[in-house]
C-alpha cells in the first residue's frame, strides 16, 4: 500500500509591509497549484517599524507609517493564502517583531486586545493557529521536524540550532539559507538545522546601502506516516525559480 505523504509549504519572514511582492507572488503559484495539507510562516510576519525601540527619537523614519495600516496589508495577504490553499491549515510562528506590539501592550496596557499581531491579522476568526514561540519558546512540530523563527544569530547558527535543540529544527530569523547537519550513530540517525531564508525585500532602508547575506526562498516539506520526510529550499533569483518541473515567476 503506497504511503500517503503530507505536504507542507514552509514560508519564511516576510516583515509586511517590506515583503517583496513579486517573491511572494511567485511563491503563492506554488501555493495555488499544488495540494498543501499546511501553510507554516515561521514568524516575522509583520515589521512593526512604526512602534520599533530602534526608531525612538528618529520620528522622520516612520512618518505616515501606523499599525492599522501595516495590517491592513497583512490581512490583504492572509485573504489570498486562504482563497489559494483551500483546505490547508494555516500556521503562524510569532517572531521576534511580531511581538512587538507585546511591548507596547506593556507600557500601555489599555490598548491590550487592539495592536498585538493576532488581533490585527484576525487569526482567531480566521482559524489560523498562532505559535508564540518568541515569548513562550512553543515550537511547531510536524513528525520529526520542529519549525522555530529562531533564537542563535552567530555564524554558525544552523550549527548551533540543531546541537541546542538536539532535532531536526527549521527556522528563519537569520534571513539566509544554511543547513548544517548532525549524523549519529554512525550514519543510522541525521538530524538537520536549516535556516529558509526570508521574503523580504533586499533594499530596506535601515540597511543603509550595507550588503547582506539574506537569500529569498521558501520550504517545500513531505512527510510520510511515520515522521520522517524530505524537504527542498527553492532559492529565489530575480523573483523565479525552478520547483517540480516548473518556472514560476512573479
Amino acid at each position: 500500500m503506497k504511503d500517503k505523504t503530507r505536504s507542507v509549504l514552509v514560508i519564511p519572514d516576510l516583515q509586511v509591509p517590506y515583503h517583496d511582492v513579486r517573491s511572494l507572488e511567485a511563491v503563492e503559484k506554488v501555493m495555488s497549484d499544488r495540494p498543501w495539507d499546511e501553510i507554516i510562516q515561521i514568524g516575522d510576519f509583520m515589521d512593526h517599524d512604526c512602534i520599533s525601540h530602534h526608531n525612538v527619537g528618529q520620528l522622520r523614519k516612520i512618518e505616515g507609517k501606523t499599525l492599522f495600516t501595516d495590517y491592513a496589508v497583512g490581512n490583504a495577504i492572509l485573504d489570498r493564502w486562504q482563497k489559494k490553499a483551500k483546505g490547508a491549515r494555516i500556521i503562524i510562528i510569532e517572531g521576534n517583531h511580531d511581538f512587538r506590539p507585546e511591548k507596547l501592550v506593556d507600557a500601555q496596557p489599555q490598548l491590550r486586545g487592539l495592536v498585538e499581531t493576532e488581533h490585527g491579522l484576525n487569526l482567531a476568526k480566521r482559524g489560523i493557529r498562532y505559535v508564540r514561540f518568541w515569548s513562550a519558546g512553543e515550537k511547531y512540530r510536524i513528525g520529526n521536524a520542529y519549525f522555530i523563527h529562531g533564537r542563535y544569530t552567530n555564524e554558525h547558527h544552523a550549527k548551533k540550532h540543531v546541537l541546542r535543540y538536539g532535532v531536526n529544527i527549521f527556522y528563519g530569523h537569520l534571513h539566509d539559507v544554511q543547513c548544517f547537519p548532525l549524523v549519529l550513530q554512525g550514519g543510522d540517525k541525521t538530524i538537520v538545522g536549516q535556516s529558509l531564508g526570508c521574503l523580504c525585500r533586499y533594499d530596506q532602508s535601515w540597511l543603509q546601502g550595507a550588503p547582506t547575506n539574506w537569500q529569498q526562498a521558501f520550504g517545500a516539506f513531505h512527510f510520510f506516516s511515520d515522521g520522517f520526510f524530505t524537504y527542498n529550499v527553492p532559492r529565489i533569483f530575480k523573483n523565479r525559480f525552478y520547483y517540480e518541473g516548473q518556472v514560476y515567476e512573479g
